[in-house]
């Protein structure tokens, strides 16, 4: 047998052998082992906002920063202590700032002709290295600055990154959506992100009403839409995370970014720690992402400053039980029905949110891993992969998770997410490799034969 035959053979062995451990991998995963750490800041702080990517000095009294945002402006007025107009140019900006020993000055970066666009504030103190030398210490001046938006360098994404444009629900669903928003809801361009939730949620609410239990296996996987048609018709049956879906679904095409998340915790893929679903949606006027639970009717909890709390806010305040001053916007239907502290039923009510925070008192343990989908808005695959022939979004949307698009998590535990997704892309991409060269050969092998005898 020649050396090119054997080379060929030890190519098919490896190709099969990286075929059958690519299914193994696959087949046998945790599932706790798909989800890849991230921080507080790549989560909730997007490029919408503008982030101070990094300072620069240009002279002793101007400074010069380094913005990074999804849009590009070009021009800002620049108020110190909110007089003394300066102007600035670009993503670079730079301005004058006030180096008199030890003053507190604030500087607002005023976006020209971008209203929707955050205006930056930033507080500057400075030390001079003449103070530090009558002290007896050689030092370079110190700027002590403060900003109320982002700075530094990490993974950032657009609010529209979270958002699904649900192509695969077809266009003539999205057309009755969108006519049901308008018609129905009385959604309208001009409503606000508050009055747009509050005609959203207790829609859904109504129309949901007895649509609570287990789902069926192929609910698992059918796109939002049909989805709630059948819990809607009474013929489907829905969990938290069938609620979630159909609200994540009916609140994007409201104009309302939102995204999908969940905690949980698992261990062999039965053991179950926690386990919740709910949303988050952008409200544009803060800036900020707002936990929104439909199961529970709950719209957005807010501070003492009436600012809203996002999901990792509310997990970290429930390990010390430190919801005094916050508040929930309510839609107190049949579930709040005779509830303590909850005036009414069918309507909406601003209560505190300690009245009606068992679920999350539950659910946001020390063990949970929060989990943040990224479009599309399908449910992830587990025991049952009949999905797979019964929907291309569900079949290539999980496939894309497992090797490219891990879903973001943020816990007080380490995940194996790291590893586990250097470890698929590897056996993947020699997979690929593997397949490339056994083509290779029998190309070669193929070549070869064709000669005919005696030709070089």
């Amino acid at each position: 047998m020649t050396k090119r035959r054997w080379i060929l053979r030890g190519t098919v062995f490896l190709f099969f052998f990286l075929l059958v451990l690519n299914l193994y991998v696959f087949f046998s995963r945790e599932w706790e082992s798909s989800f890849s750490p991230t921080s507080y800041a790549t989560l909730y702080y997007p490029l919408d906002v503008p982030t101070i990517r990094e300072w620069k000095l240009v002279e002793r009294n101007r400074i010069q920063l380094n913005l990074a945002c999804t849009n590009d402006i070009s021009d800002w007025r620049v108020l110190t202590d909110g007089g003394k107009e300066q102007t600035a140019m670009g993503m670079k900006p730079s301005f004058r700032i006030d180096t008199t020993f030890s003053e507190l000055h604030t500087y607002t970066l005023v976006p020209v002709s971008r209203e929707s666009v955050q205006s930056i504030e930033i507080s500057v103190r400075f030390y001079s290295k003449e103070f530090y030398a009558s002290q007896g210490m050689k030092h370079a001046d110190v700027y002590v600055v403060r900003s109320n938006v982002p700075c530094g360098e990490f993974e950032q994404y657009s609010v529209s990154d979270w958002v699904d444009d649900y192509r695969y629900v077809g266009e003539a669903s999205l057309a009755q959506t969108s006519r049901i928003l308008r018609d129905e809801v009385g959604i309208s361009d001009s409503d606000a992100t508050f009055t747009r939730m509050e005609k959203l949620v207790p829609y859904l609410r109504k129309t949901l009403r007895g649509a609570g239990g287990v789902p069926k296996d192929d609910e698992r996987w059918m796109n939002p839409f049909r989805l709630y048609n059948e819990m809607a018709a009474g013929t489907g049956k829905g969990w938290c995370t069938q609620h979630a879906q159909v609200y994540v679904f009916w609140a994007n095409r409201a104009g309302i970014p939102t995204r999908f998340v969940f905690g949980a915790r698992t261990q062999d893929n039965s053991i179950v720690y926690t386990g919740h679903s709910w949303a988050e949606s952008y409200i544009r006027e803060q800036h900020r992402w707002a936990f929104v639970d439909l199961t529970q009717g709950e719209l957005y909890i807010t501070d003492k400053k009436g600012q809203v709390l996002n999901t990792a806010e509310l997990f970290q305040l429930n390990q010390h039980n430190a919801f005094d001053s916050t508040n929930v916007r309510l839609y107190a239907d049949w579930i709040w029905k005779n509830h303590p502290g909850i005036p009414a039923t069918d309507t909406l009510v601003s209560v505190p949110f300690a009245l009606c925070n068992a679920l999350v008192r539950d659910e946001f343990t020390p063990h949970s891993i929060l989990k943040y989908r990224r479009p599309p808005n399908v449910e992830d695959v587990r025991e049952d992969y009949t999905g797979f022939f019964s929907d291309r979004t569900f079949l290539f949307g999980n496939l894309e998770r497992y090797l490219f698009k891990p879903q973001l998590a943020y816990s007080l535990y380490p995940t194996e997410g790291s590893h586990t997704y250097f470890v698929r892309r590897f056996l993947f991409f020699s997979l690929l490799v593997s397949l490339v060269f056994w083509i290779a050969m029998l190309v070669i092998s193929m070549l070869s034969k064709s000669k005919l005898p005696g030709q070089p």
